[in-house]
């Protein structure tokens, strides 16, 4: 008898999270909703940018297409910080609360794999979301000003954000087994990496010793918003410490927070002065929380016994140990370290060259 083939299966989580969130108006009028503004947000940028053409000042193509990716991108990031934790808020709480945890227990299904199928079946509409937006994205093309290396960052930056903020929320689900406290604890952590660290950033040089000094870049570190600011901000031609982030004909420049949003730091090294982006940290801090949050989260979801040693966390150890050995090589890489003021380097230091931007 000849063999059959034999078709990997789905993970059944995932299918039925997959189809139960398509039932329904809902998820239709909130993509409407989702695409009707991002629509608006390009109209908005392309006659503010008009508007400053007419005014006399020197808009390019380039800019207005710069400009549209950056309002696109940042307003997309929002919404996923704003979507992603109530959507894996009520996974594991639900379930308790339709008491059907003990149900699903009962099936073959390891944690792990309940959890990737609850995290992934959440996630896949917010997914569905962003491959969505693609069409509206392309109105940058026509403009130009935006590389595919821009666009190939900006992709990753928005799913491996929807990946870890979704994580929070099924660590907030798994921890407290009640959805709306879950939710309110999922924006309250939301909040402390995103909002806390603004608000010191912006006061940061009022208490510095000496006053005046920028705020550390590690402060901003596992912020989505300054790693989108930092990818979408073209970097000047002779990048300075205390240069901001945002050209003239930038929209974004008329919006005073944003300027706390750090795109990097300029070190002087022997070979010129190197601009060090902060969304390289952003990208691998991502990585390595949303598996730590994911391995807590196996163990939270048990029913006894929760932190009795398991099989399956090889798996979690192994993948958090690469992330954080991968990090530990490429320090250099993607730690930023305060600046050195040309005044402070020494005599016989070399001249500075161009700049070079990695």
């Amino acid at each position: 008898m000849a063999a059959q083939l034999r078709l990997p299966q789905l993970n059944p989580i995932l299918v039925r999270e997959a189809r139960t969130r398509m039932r329904g108006v809902r998820p239709y009028l909130i993509l409407t909703i989702f695409l009707l503004v991002l629509i608006l947000t390009t109209f908005g940028i392309y006659q503010y940018m008009v508007s400053q053409a007419r005014s006399g000042m020197v808009v390019l193509s380039s800019h207005i297409g710069q400009a549209l990716f950056k309002g696109l991108a940042f307003t997309e990031m929002f919404f996923i910080v704003l979507v992603a934790p109530i959507l894996t808020s009520s996974a594991i709480s639900s379930e308790r609360e339709r008491l059907t945890y003990d149900m699903l227990l009962a099936t073959p299904l390891r944690p792990g794999q309940m959890l990737s199928g609850k995290l992934i079946g959440a996630l896949s509409y917010l997914f569905l979301l962003i491959v969505a937006s693609i069409p509206v994205f392309s109105t940058v093309l026509i403009f130009g000003g935006v590389s595919l290396r821009t666009l190939v960052l900006t992709v990753l930056l928005l799913g491996s954000a929807a990946l870890f903020f979704g994580a929070v929320g099924l660590f907030s689900s798994a921890l407290l087994g009640r959805t709306v406290p879950a939710v309110i604890l999922s924006y309250a952590i939301v909040l402390l990496i995103c909002g806390v660290p603004l608000i010191i950033a912006s006061v940061w040089s009022q208490f510095s010793n000496p006053q005046g000094q920028s705020p550390p870049p590690w402060l901003l570190y596992l912020n989505p918003f300054s790693a989108i600011v930092a990818v979408t901000t073209v970097v000047p031609i002779m990048p300075q410490p205390d240069l901001p982030f945002f050209s003239a004909s930038d929209p974004f420049m008329v919006i005073p927070f944003l300027s706390q949003f750090s795109i990097g730091i300029v070190r002087y090294a022997p070979e010129g002065p190197l601009l060090m982006p902060v969304y390289r940290a952003t990208l691998l801090g991502f990585g390595l929380c949303t598996f730590i949050l994911l391995w807590i989260s196996s163990h939270l979801a048990l029913p006894t016994r929760k932190w009795q040693p398991r099989w399956s966390d090889l798996g979690f150890v192994v993948v958090i140990g690469a992330i954080a050995l991968v990090m530990w090589v490429t320090v250099e890489w993607w730690w930023i370290v305060p600046p050195v003021e040309p005044w402070l380097m020494p005599v016989d230091a070399p001249p500075i060259a161009p700049p070079m931007v990695p």
